[in-house]
Parts: C-alpha cells; structure tokens; sequence
C-alpha cells in the first residue's frame, strides 16, 4: 500500500505545495488530472496511484505498469513562461537526479523524454498543456522483477530493481524526484540545462537512426538547441529536428 505520510515526510519542496490526491486505481493519471481540473482544484496538485489500468505514453504508446511496483504519478502547475521553457528537460534531469539521490544509479536519457539504464527504457514523461494549465504525466518502472515486465516492452525495457537487485520505497523515491524538480523548475540558467541534459544523454556525439513521418534519417546526434529541438548531423549538414523517434 503506497503511503501518503511517508512521502509527505520526506518531501522538502518549499516552493511548490502539493495537494496530494491517492487513488488505488485509475485509468490514467493525466485524464484524471484533467478531470480535476474541471472542477477546479486547488494547484499544484499531484496524483498518484498504484495501479493504472491505461496509462498513454508519447504518440498514442500505451504506457505498461505494474501493480505496486511502478511509480505512475502527473503534477499539474500553472503555466508560467518565466519558468517553463525547457520544463520536458528540467524534469527529465528531475528523474534522473532523483533515481540518483534515492538509489545511487546512474540512469541517462534518450531524446526527447525516455529515462533509460543499460540501454532500456525504465520510464517516460508526457506534458500535456490547456489553456493555462500544466500537466506533467511520469512512469517509471521500480519494483518489477523480469516476470512483471510486459511481453511487449519485454526487450526494450527494465526496472531499478533489475539494474540494482535492491527493492525500492516507492514514496520516498517519489519524494526525492519531487524534490529534485523543485530545484530543476526554478533554475533560470538555460544554457546549464541543456548541459546537464547533454550530459545525462546516452547517445551524445553518437550516430543514430531517426524515425519522423514515415521518413528514417541517420546520422550523429550533436545535442540539443536552446528549445530542446535536436541537432543532428547528417551527411556533413546540420538539421535541426523537432519531433520523432531515435532508435539506437
């Protein structure tokens, strides 16, 4: 059972006051959160649950997790343009410096927004924005074992406990990526984003495969613009790509 008051405990975010809403189960925690949204909740808010029965991943993917073994959780926030530009990244960085701090794994990611380890995918974001809403929807598999995996993602993806052999807290993983986003969001010094984002990448200055409208590209990943497009160099020429998947 997911604990409220353990991740309350150890929440440090000083800025940023959760209303924390629980659920035992739910279709998706982003569709929820817009539905709180409706009825106007009070924001920032989080919702989390231990069991999403169909999550949604980028492009439509259906998003694979387990009971009480993922974290599957969406942040809604106001938009405000002061603090926002780059926020796919801050969080991003968020996530794997709060894996860090909790288990002390080193994870990378994969543009535009996959958490990866050991060249797998063990989570992924989806932002979604309305009019002057945030909401920021987060999977990460945790506790599963090899079994738990989805015969589906069973080749691509993983979990920190496979990588660590060690059984997580959920809450206080949670609390740690929670806190971690507080100190990324309010960060006004983009260039230093985009370094640490560049750092964390598992396929910097590497020759990739981009998918983008039926059309595959190859060529090396250069990094990342100052609005998170991807620069990449193919055949001697720079482009600059907005949208798309990288296979490795």
């Amino acid at each position: 059972m997911f604990s409220c008051e353990i991740l309350e405990k150890n929440l440090k975010s000083k800025k940023i006051k959760y209303k924390i809403h629980y659920l035992d189960s739910i279709n998706s925690t982003n569709q929820y959160a817009w539905e709180l949204i409706k009825n106007n909740i009070k924001i920032p808010a989080m919702i989390i649950t231990k069991n999403q029965t169909d999550g949604k991943g980028q492009r439509e993917n259906k998003w694979f997790s387990s009971i009480n073994k993922s974290l599957t959780f969406s942040i809604i926030i106001n938009q405000n343009k002061k603090y926002e530009k780059l926020l796919s990244l801050k969080v991003a960085i968020a996530i794997i410096e709060g894996i860090k701090k909790n288990i002390n794994i080193y994870c990378n990611l994969k543009w535009p927004n996959d958490i990866m380890a050991n060249n797998k995918k063990i989570g992924g974001i989806l932002i979604e924005k309305k009019k002057d809403k945030i909401v920021i929807g987060i999977g990460i598999n945790v506790n599963e074992n090899l079994k738990d995996i989805n015969p589906i993602i069973k080749n691509k993806s993983t979990s920190l406990k496979i990588i660590s052999n060690l059984s997580i807290k959920l809450e206080v993983l949670l609390a740690n990526i929670l806190n971690e986003f507080e100190l990324c969001y309010y960060q006004l010094d983009n260039k230093n984003i985009i370094k640490k984002w560049e750092k964390y990448c598992c396929h910097i200055n590497q020759n990739i495969e981009f998918h983008e409208n039926h059309k595959t590209l190859n060529g090396k990943f250069l990094g990342i613009k100052d609005n998170g497009s991807a620069i990449m160099n193919i055949n001697g020429e720079k482009y600059i790509i907005n949208s798309g998947i990288i296979n490795l």
